[in-house]
């Protein structure tokens, strides 16, 4: 079962989760939207929605679940994708039909389809930011139920931003990995500018307005036409240099996206 690959999960955050209110509350105060988990995303939406969101620890009401009362909107699962269909099934069996979105950017609609009232609501941001500018995320829902579209719009509302795009998931998908390479490698790839300056004794500062203009350019025009450097212009003995002066595990990274590069410049002359 899903849960059973989530457990280490539930067990790490499980001392986080003790200080989050828990649905002892009376529901006749019960606020409009619930949230189930306490990671980044869970985090963020609540402080966003504050009072009008309550956000529970998801393993704590999944062991001794209790009904929602009749304020309440809509369940928003924050929680790994490996843990929404068994949650989804569970809450189900506790004969709740309030409306229920994941917040997957993998996870397709047709895997909670069982639920009549269920939908996606995907973010395509990373919460571990200082700062998120919440109108400027980028925000893909889907639903087979057209009522679940105003029950949409009031959250969009009260957590002050667009109404989003309605997006199959297909195509949310291909977002999802478009985000990867947008977010979590270029963060990776930084991250290994501060190690390898760490490691040199070099100051890492000197490249900040590089790594700034250099996103800057590529947004702004054609990457792969001003690209420069050793692999573009197919300096073999500078690209063996530099991997002498690396550890193993960085060579292979720099070795890959050099033979990438390179590889394109061919493709590019071809045409």
């Amino acid at each position: 079962m899903a849960w059973s690959h989530s457990y280490g999960y539930w067990n790490t955050i499980s001392s986080l989760e003790k200080g989050i209110s828990s649905t002892k509350s009376n529901p006749k105060i019960m606020p409009s939207w619930i949230i189930f988990g306490s990671g980044a995303l869970g985090n963020a939406l609540k402080e966003r929605i504050g009072d009008n969101g309550l956000q529970l620890a998801a393993r704590e009401w999944l062991d001794k679940p209790t009904d929602f009362s009749s304020q309440t909107k809509a369940l928003f699962l924050a929680i790994p994708d490996d843990a929404i269909i068994f949650s989804v099934k569970k809450i189900m069996k506790q004969n709740i039909t309030i409306p229920i979105f994941h917040c997957s950017g993998v996870t397709p609609l047709s895997d909670i389809s069982f639920y009549p009232n269920s939908g996606i609501w995907y973010p395509m941001q990373s919460f571990k930011s200082n700062s998120i500018s919440w109108k400027d995320i980028p925000v893909f829902w889907e639903t087979n139920n057209n009522l679940l579209k105003d029950v949409l719009e009031m959250f969009h509302k009260d957590l002050q931003i667009p109404n989003g795009l309605m997006c199959t998931s297909e195509m949310r998908g291909k977002y999802h990995l478009g985000a990867v390479f947008a977010n979590n490698f270029i963060n990776h790839q930084i991250g290994l500018i501060k190690e390898y300056c760490d490691v040199n004794g070099i100051e890492v500062n000197f490249f900040n307005n590089m790594i700034l203009n250099t996103i800057k350019t590529a947004l702004e025009g054609k990457p792969f036409e001003i690209q420069t450097g050793p692999a573009h212009r197919g300096d073999k003995a500078t690209i063996e240099k530099h991997l002498e002066m690396l550890p193993f595990d960085m060579r292979k990274i720099y070795k890959s996206i050099s033979d990438n590069i390179a590889e394109i410049k061919l493709k590019e002359s071809e045409l």
